[in-house]
């Protein structure tokens, strides 16, 4: 066995560590030893001073050189732990942008660990950040782009510093605030009925750890935002009467920077089942556990109350959970959604063309579609005088059906309003896969807001009675017909529809639900809500 002594020890160790800061400092020596070499040699003072100054100018581009890479050293040092500190060797030109050349399988976990330091998860996402910088096997691009990560992390905290906000509100609501469907249409109209009613309103942005965390807050939520409605971010301590949690999937993973919030009354709106569906197998296409659930949010704020949506929530539980729900205060109540009819509703019947348009918008989902054709196409006719109007995209129906029939036409997602595009509609008509839980249904509730007669499946019927039609798919197209045929009778059952939502659905409805748990209302609100109600 070679026994190496400690100054040889000393002496590789220093030239590992002048290899590390590249070839710069052997250039700058070669240049020295050149120049004396020069004075040595060269006796005609002209050829001296010229080749004096060439090596002045070498010198000066190396020592520039060699500052830059001490400054970057300098820039590691401050966004590594202080007891790893971490020397990355140079492989590439300066000018180069450390992504640039990335391939996908490093861009993918560059950007979701990035997205999720952003998001909330920095306990979390740190500590593997680090390890992917300090991991000497890596990419010199890949290792510094997460190095950029965290320092453009550091900087925007720096320069969002404010003030934490202190004081009580009337709700504080909590939900990924960054989805596209149903969870934020039923969160931005809370937030306008609460505002509306004259409530303090604290929202918080709780994205899910797995899913797209780096997308921004929707915009329908932003533009809410006011002197009654505050985001409200890690550091911000508050109190509530109500602290209202929508969407169960979000508390999977607590935010590791998230607000201390102090509510007198917590509940838990349950508007998505365990699984996305249920066959005699159980449930398929997982979405959130609920015994973690219940943990983090016992950890974050103690007790807490939760509300199914809706009777097909309930019932699913129930059924498949039981035993996982021993011990929760599931309420009798269900929280409904909520809209204002009036911003909804349209006077009187679309002018009659000699065409029946049947249409229907969603989120472009193959659960919110039928998935045997036959039936797709039983509920949606094919015939000369029926049009089929669908808002929000048709590419599973597409799927199901191979291609879509002439009198179909779609308008892509957002393109726009839900509003206005059930102002153009006969009928709506709202089938979706035999084995999907809808959790609630907001598109029928907004077509029926609208004032359309709504022809639903009979697993509707508990939450909407009275204000839809209900039948199987091979009875849609009779239905319709009779419908159309009948100006009394369409009148009397979009009457229905309106009273129906007026009664479960609206702005009052909801204000009187939240009162009923403690929101004290202002006087003025109380009082039109008793009025409402005589």
């Amino acid at each position: 066995m070679i026994r190496v002594s400690p100054k040889a020890k000393r002496l590789k160790g220093f030239v590992k560590r002048c290899l590390a800061l590249g070839p710069a400092p052997f250039a700058a020596l070669a240049g020295l030893a050149a120049a004396v070499l020069a004075f040595a040699l060269i006796t005609d003072r002209t050829v001296l001073l010229a080749v004096a100054a060439a090596v002045a100018v070498l010198e000066l581009g190396l020592v520039a050189a060699l500052l830059a890479r001490l400054l970057h050293a300098v820039k590691e040092a401050a966004v590594a732990p202080m007891t790893a500190p971490v020397a990355v060797r140079a492989e590439r030109p300066a000018a180069q942008a450390p992504t640039e050349k990335l391939p996908a399988r490093k861009l993918r976990p560059l950007r979701r660990w990035i997205a999720r330091l952003n998001s909330g998860f920095s306990a979390t996402a740190l500590p593997v950040m680090y390890e992917y910088a300090r991991n000497e096997q890596g990419t010199y691009a890949f290792r510094l782009a997460m190095f950029e990560g965290i320092v453009d992390w550091r900087d925007r905290r720096l320069r969002e510093r404010r003030e934490p906000v202190r004081g009580h509100f009337d709700i504080v609501l909590v939900s990924n605030l960054n989805l596209l469907g149903g969870t934020t249409a039923s969160n931005a109209e809370e937030i306008k009925a609460y505002r509306g009613a004259g409530l303090s309103v604290g929202l918080v942005h709780h994205p899910v750890y797995e899913w797209n965390t780096g997308r921004e807050v929707n915009a329908k939520i932003t533009e809410l935002l006011g002197e009654n409605v505050v985001l409200l971010k890690d550091g911000d301590e508050v109190t509530c009467d109500l602290m209202i949690i929508r969407f169960p999937p979000a508390l999977g993973r607590l935010l590791d920077d998230r607000p201390k919030i102090t509510p007198a009354r917590t509940a838990l709106l349950i508007n998505q089942t365990p699984f996305e569906s249920y066959g005699p197998d159980g449930g398929r296409h997982f979405s959130w556990d609920i015994a973690a659930v219940r943990e983090n949010l016992a950890a974050w704020v103690g007790d807490s109350t939760w509300y199914a949506i809706g009777p097909t929530v309930r019932e699913t539980l129930e059924r498949h959970h039981a035993d996982e729900l021993a011990g929760v205060d599931l309420a009798d109540e269900y929280w409904f959604g909520a809209l204002d009819p009036d911003v909804w509703r349209r006077d009187g019947r679309r002018e009659d063309d000699g065409v029946i348009r049947i249409g229907r918008h969603s989120r472009d989902h193959p659960l919110k579609w039928q998935t045997i054709a036959e039936d797709l196409r039983a509920s949606h006719p094919d015939a000369e005088d029926v049009e089929i109007h669908v808002l929000g995209g048709t590419d599973s129906p597409a799927r199901v059906l191979g291609r879509l029939p002439e009198n179909w036409t779609g308008y892509p997602f957002g393109s726009m309003g839900a509003a206005e595009f059930l102002h153009t509609l006969d009928v709506a008509v709202y089938f979706t896969a035999e084995e999907y839980v809808e959790a609630f249904g907001r598109s029928p509730m907004e077509a029926m807001a609208a004032g359309l007669p709504c022809v639903m499946p009979p697993r509707f019927e508990p939450l909407f009675g009275e204000g839809g039609l209900y039948c199987e798919p091979e009875e849609v197209e009779a239905l319709v017909r009779a419908l159309m045929a009948d100006p009394e009778r369409y009148r009397r059952q979009s009457e229905r529809s309106l009273a129906t939502v007026r009664e479960l659905f609206s702005h009052q409805a909801l204000l009187r639900r939240v009162a009923s748990l403690g929101v004290r209302l202002p006087r003025e609100t109380a009082v039109e809500l008793e009025g409402a109600q005589r």
